[in-house]
């Protein structure tokens, strides 16, 4: 009798309930269940970064004269990385930006949107070939071996991106690149007439400084502390003046680096040649060795003891022969003390550059690090006006830095740094008579939120 109740009971439930609704009840268990079974084949993460930075400038990138002011700003950057990967097979980045200085932009945006303009960072595709094989087209980051050659430039607002094609084969042990560039700038000689019908010469003006790109890297795991690279560069080199004018310079560099990574000590070797001519045309013969040796002493600090040796010409030789190493897409920022005095921001006149360092690492809490960095600069090759000869001293950087991890998506960072100069400098610098002293500050905030991340 109670089963016949119920029986009875659950006929006149279903005459009540629309049968579209239980149609619907139906479908959703059905979709649910193949989402379980079928396998992903679709990720879409989208990321967001916004970089405000303050600094004051009082005696960054050269020294100040006494007449000249400080300088001081707040420049920031904002980023969107759409980032699409389908199984194996198939990924892609479109990543715009916009860097800019706070007040540069009207308040009142016009047509054109002078002063606020987005740019494309990066924007590439990568297809898979074959096994652990893959081609990657378009406007991407190159950045090898510790950046002493190949860099991101992260620490500009901007960054540093190449537009290039890479060929990449990875496996366990085995890491080989392949990257290939061809350029054009019609903005300089062609009045950006992007249907020009005829040149091909090539002007580095607010472009790429190469018009053509092919270089090879290949990296080995020699074991689970060892690394071993090798790098081969080929650029060539054009800096036309008119449609005309076709010279091109080719300038090779080949390098290698060897990193150890044990336990509590970090070892890292590297040495680098550059042949071929520079832009100039001169006949180039120039080197760098690098070599740095890391110890932590506990969980809360670390020492690293380094020098680098970048060859350079003597000032004012008439040598038809070039002996300046150019570290041509590098990240010196990270390297040459945070003040930018060598191979960026201002000239050096060429004269090489030998830096001895202390980096000493403490890690005060979970969240924070701070990292205090003592350089001490000469020059490689000789200082000397017609009159007189220079000291090779080029004076000492103390760069202090701290980072405080607010929470997962941001972070805190700022620094201070001070430079003691030296008439060498001054003179190398066209600032004969600058203050014995020059200082620099600033104060980031980064903040990198995951706005979306599906798989589908």
């Amino acid at each position: 009798m109670i089963q016949l109740c119920v029986i009875k009971s659950f006929a006149m439930l279903i005459k009540v309930i629309k049968p579209s609704v239980i149609i619907s009840i139906g479908l959703l268990a059905n979709i649910g269940t193949v989402a379980k079974a079928q396998e992903v084949e679709n990720q879409f993460r989208l990321d967001a970064q916004l970089r405000p930075r303050f600094e004051i400038r009082d005696g960054a990138f050269r020294p100040l004269l006494p007449n000249e002011k400080t300088a001081a700003l707040i420049s920031d950057r904002m980023r969107i990385n759409f980032n699409y990967q389908y199984k194996d097979v198939l990924e892609v980045k479109i990543a715009p930006q916009s860097v800019s200085v706070w007040g540069q932009g009207n308040m009142v945006q016009g047509a054109e949107n002078s002063g606020n303009r987005l740019a494309a960072f990066e924007a590439w595709s990568k297809l898979k070939l074959a096994q652990n094989t893959h081609i990657k087209l378009g406007r991407q980051v190159i950045s090898l071996d510790d950046e002493r050659f190949f860099g991101e430039l992260d620490w500009a607002q901007g960054g540093r991106a190449h537009d290039a094609l890479a060929l990449q084969y990875h496996n366990a042990k085995t890491d080989l690149r392949g990257y290939f560039a061809y350029n054009q700038n019609y903005k300089a000689l062609y009045g950006n007439n992007l249907s020009n019908p005829s040149g091909n010469a090539y002007n580095t003006s607010d472009a790429l400084p190469y018009k053509w790109m092919q270089s090879v890297w290949l990296g080995l795991q020699l074991s689970p502390q060892t690394k071993l690279s090798f790098i081969a560069s080929n650029l060539a080199l054009q800096n036309a003046s008119s449609p005309i004018d076709s010279v091109l310079r080719y300038s090779q560099t080949i390098g290698s680096n060897l990193n150890y990574k044990g336990q509590s000590v970090n070892l890292h070797v590297a040495a680098y040649y550059q042949g071929g001519r520079n832009i100039t045309g001169q006949l180039s013969d120039a080197y760098m060795l690098a070599a740095s040796f890391g110890k932590q002493l506990n969980n809360n600090w670390i020492l690293t003891l380094g020098s680098d040796w970048l060859s350079g010409n003597d000032m004012g030789s008439t040598s038809t022969k070039n002996t300046a190493f150019n570290p041509y897409f590098h990240t010196g920022h990270k390297f040459y003390g945070n003040m930018d005095y060598y191979l960026s921001g201002s000239s050096h006149q060429n004269v090489g550059l030998s830096d001895t360092y202390l980096k000493i690492n403490y890690n005060t809490l979970k969240n924070t690090q701070l990292v205090l960095a003592l350089h001490q600069f000469y020059s490689t090759g000789r200082i000397q006006t017609l009159s007189q000869s220079y000291e090779s001293n080029l004076g000492q950087e103390f760069d202090l830095s701290f980072t405080y991890k607010i929470n997962k998506f941001a972070g805190l960072s700022g620094g201070y740094s001070g430079y003691f100069t030296t008439p060498s400098l001054n003179l190398i610098k066209s600032t004969v008579g600058a203050n014995k002293y020059q200082q620099w500050g600033w104060l980031s905030i980064n903040v990198n939120p995951t706005l979306l991340n599906i798989k589908f």
